[in-house]
């Protein structure tokens, strides 16, 4: 069972996700055809993460994040990416990926559980679309929705097991 820990509102600064990126189906991802963590490992194993931290002076957080983007294009598919947030500025290493996120008011979610297979995203977006009900906001135009995984809370288990994921959902 998963449980959200912490719950704000805050302003995100005009940033830039910087990484690799994949385009994959929907319908492939919820017919159980996940490639997401295979390309997490890819990712890892590149060490993709080791230019983007050099850059001391433009990283806005150095936890890892992976990124939704685009699926509201209409072909049934969307953009993930999987690097850092960058502030303006960073140099983008050959073979990357920049995209820009606007300066936008976030909820931010922190959800706690064990999660096998897509557990962590479906949670994640459950438990995050009943807090905003409960706070009055909502997220029905979002253009992106980002997973932070903050080293110790998202990769190191607690006594029972459980890690936690941090959600960010831009706002209406």
């Amino acid at each position: 069972m998963a449980e959200l820990t912490k719950f704000e509102i805050t302003k995100l600064p005009k940033l830039c996700v910087v990484g690799k990126e994949i385009r994959y189906s929907w319908e492939a991802l919820e017919d159980g055809d996940n490639r997401l963590p295979g390309f997490w490992n890819q990712c890892i194993n590149e060490n993709i993460f080791a230019p983007l931290e050099a850059q001391t002076e433009h990283v806005f957080d150095n936890a890892h994040v992976g990124v939704f983007l685009d699926w509201y294009l209409g072909d049934h598919d969307f953009t993930y990416i999987v690097g850092m947030l960058m502030k303006p500025g960073m140099t983008v290493p050959k073979g990357y990926v920049a995209r820009e996120l606007a300066e936008t008011d976030v909820a931010v979610g922190w959800n706690k559980g064990k999660f096998p297979g897509r557990g962590a995203q479906d949670s994640n977006h459950q438990l995050m679309a009943q807090a905003l009900k409960e706070n009055g906001r909502t997220n029905a135009n979002m253009k992106w929705c980002m997973e932070l995984y903050n080293c110790s809370r998202a990769t190191v288990p607690d006594e029972k097991g459980a890690t936690v994921v941090d959600l960010y959902v831009p706002l209406d």
